[in-house]
């Protein structure tokens, strides 16, 4: 089938960007926020202290100039506390994810003579596959999912789609060891497993909308607002609403086991705050917030710091294009979308430091690929397949062609630095467009990244 070869090569690329650039290589892979998510895993493990999670920046300052030590705690998000352990900022989410690839890697650390350390080259390797397989298995949830309304031949077109001509390449590949490849599974699974509870309500459909909203809420807790997708599923009429309430009062029980198990799972956090020192809730964003009354909406798409339509340009496409035609072929993903996004860029724009630091594109919005996958396919799928006689099936595909052109050529002039994730202008947009290489003369390469 068309759209199983698009998913493996889809994956294949993925799996080459990320061992062309080998970050684990220069042992640079818990540098950043990166490390901030993982140190959970060497300290509870290894130190036997979930208090100690400085020990990992004790171990990354061996790479860091003696001058730039006193900034390590807040790169990597760690603060102390007042009895004098240390916390840090991210959640505990990524961590649990991690898991296993930091088991497997401490094991073949100690079997292979590399330093069990939770830093070694082992460990930062396992982190960024793991990171790289979480993606690849949310592509093929999400091939699952629109197998379920599309044509194969949409499908394949689709998945390309979102998988190539999105910023989600960045972070499957090259950035894996962020949160947004597992978060991406996530959501994807949740979209699944609220299309099928809805189709026929079953405990097992019921127990992973439980599961996976809690595990993208332990990973960011912003990830909350996507309990909008199961609250809102299906009620695109006036019929749906006045069912609603039946529907929900004959499956209570379901209802329960999903609230139950998705509040199980985000109270994880609190109970680590708690044994860390002594408190139920910890806020480690001393100094940041959100700035509801000043929202960056307009930056955050439009912008050449970072615009998510500038710089991933198939999303308006899917928002011009495929929104108005989603109603014919999934109506039910309709209400979710349309409450769903607007709230989200809100939420997400409102933060103070809107462009997240050192990134490719508006890079929180990851998670909302899946879903926005739907009105691609919509759009695919009300044009005739390309032909002489159907030129919009050909004007159509080329267009999502072109932006998977772009986005990779883009991709690869962001991991070159000539691109920048940050401080970004029209004026170096313009000059730099072209550029495969820093020209000799009087531009240097991008300064080193800002972690948030």
């Amino acid at each position: 089938m068309k759209s199983r070869l698009v998913f493996w090569f889809a994956a294949a690329l993925l799996i080459l960007a990320q061992f062309q650039d080998r970050r684990w290589s220069g042992l640079e892979v818990f540098d950043w926020d990166a490390g901030g998510y993982y140190s959970y895993l060497p300290a509870t493990f290894l130190y036997n202290d979930p208090g100690r999670v400085d020990s990992l920046a004790r171990l990354v300052q061996q790479r860091w100039p003696p001058d730039r030590h006193h900034a390590l705690n807040g790169a990597l998000g760690i603060f102390q506390l007042a009895n004098g352990r240390y916390a840090t900022k991210y959640p505990l989410g990524v961590a649990v994810g991690e898991l296993p690839w930091f088991g497997g890697a401490h094991l073949f650390a100690r079997l292979h003579g590399d330093p069990p350390n939770g830093y070694s080259r082992p460990y930062q390797q396992a982190i960024m596959i793991g990171g790289l397989l979480y993606s690849i298995l949310g592509l093929w949830v999400l091939r699952k999912l629109l197998r379920r309304y599309y044509p194969d031949a949409v499908v394949a077109w689709t998945l390309a789609g979102i998988a190539l001509g999105t910023n989600f390449f960045v972070y499957a590949s090259y950035e894996a060891a962020l949160s947004h490849a597992v978060l991406f599974l996530w959501q994807a699974s949740l979209l699944y497993c609220t299309a099928r509870w809805y189709e026929g309500p079953r405990r097992r459909w019921a127990a992973g909308i439980g599961l996976f909203l809690g595990l993208a809420t332990l990973c960011r807790l912003t990830e909350a607002l996507y309990v909008l997708i199961p609250l809102t599923w299906g009620l695109s009429s006036a019929a749906a609403w006045r069912q609603r309430p039946a529907l929900w009062g004959r499956y209570l029980d379901q209802l329960a086991l999903a609230a139950g198990l998705g509040l199980a799972v985000v109270s994880a956090q609190s109970f680590f705050w708690h044994a860390v020192s002594g408190h139920w809730v910890l806020d480690g964003y001393e100094g940041e917030s959100f700035h509801f009354s000043h929202p960056h909406v307009l930056d955050g798409l439009f912008s050449f710091e970072k615009g998510w339509l500038l710089y991933t340009p198939l999303v308006a496409v899917v928002l011009l294009a495929g929104l108005p035609r989603l109603r014919r072929y999934v109506p039910a993903a309709l209400p979710p979308l349309v409450v769903l996004l607007p709230a989200l860029l809100y939420l997400t724009f409102s933060w103070g430091q809107w462009g997240y630091g050192w990134t490719f594109s508006a890079r929180p919005l990851v998670s909302i690929y899946p879903l926005l996958a739907l009105p691609l396919g919509a759009l695919l799928a009300a044009v005739p397949a390309p032909s002489a006689r159907a030129l919009s099936g050909v004007a159509v595909r080329a267009l999502v062609l072109g932006c998977i052109v772009l986005n990779l050529w883009q991709t690869w002039q962001y991991e070159g630095g000539i691109l920048q994730g940050e401080g970004y202008t029209a004026e170096l947009y313009k000059e730099r467009f072209f550029w495969r290489n820093f020209p000799p003369g009087p531009s240097s390469p991008a300064p080193a990244p800002t972690a948030w």
